[in-house]
């Protein structure tokens, strides 16, 4: 019984040291990755896109750099959207594996985008492809990982 209690006061202690995650990914207070796609999810399709979204929060983004995956190219660029689909003024450069987003304007926290890589080859085997996903805050020096954006293609 005594070993029962001590488990119970142990997982308590530690549980209550962990902090509560928001109620929903959106509600989080630092900047993270959201939904992700291809379209279409085909393998074989030639020039598709694939897409995920970033929700800036906390601090402002003035840079994204997403590392592309062994064997896949982007051919038609890298459109980045707000919530409501405006387009958000960037220049985009990929440099071999490496995109970078230089934002004009540092986004602002609150902000949701949609970053649409256009005209997507891969071999055309059915894969999940990841993408690594970090950003450049206003006030940091280092790029700041969010993780991987996971992109599922099937073949058909």
């Amino acid at each position: 019984m005594k070993k029962l209690i001590y488990a119970a006061a142990f997982t308590l202690a530690i549980s209550s040291t962990i902090p509560v995650f928001a109620k929903s990914p959106n509600d989080a207070k630092v900047t993270h990755l959201g939904n992700s796609a291809a379209i279409p999810d085909n393998a074989q399709a030639y020039d598709a896109n694939h897409k995920f979204d970033v929700h800036i929060q906390g601090k402002a983004v003035s840079e994204l750099m997403i590392e592309l995956p062994e064997d896949v190219k982007i051919t038609e660029g890298i459109e980045v959207n707000n919530k409501s689909g405006e387009e958000i003024s960037a220049t985009v450069s990929i440099n071999g594996k490496k995109a970078t987003i230089v934002f004009s304007e540092p986004v602002k926290p609150g902000t949701s985008l949609s970053i649409q890589m256009q005209g997507v080859l891969t071999p055309i085997y059915a894969n999940t492809w990841h993408y690594s996903v970090s950003a450049k805050k206003v006030g940091f020096k280092e790029e700041i990982p969010l993780g991987l954006a996971r992109v599922n293609t099937y073949s058909g």
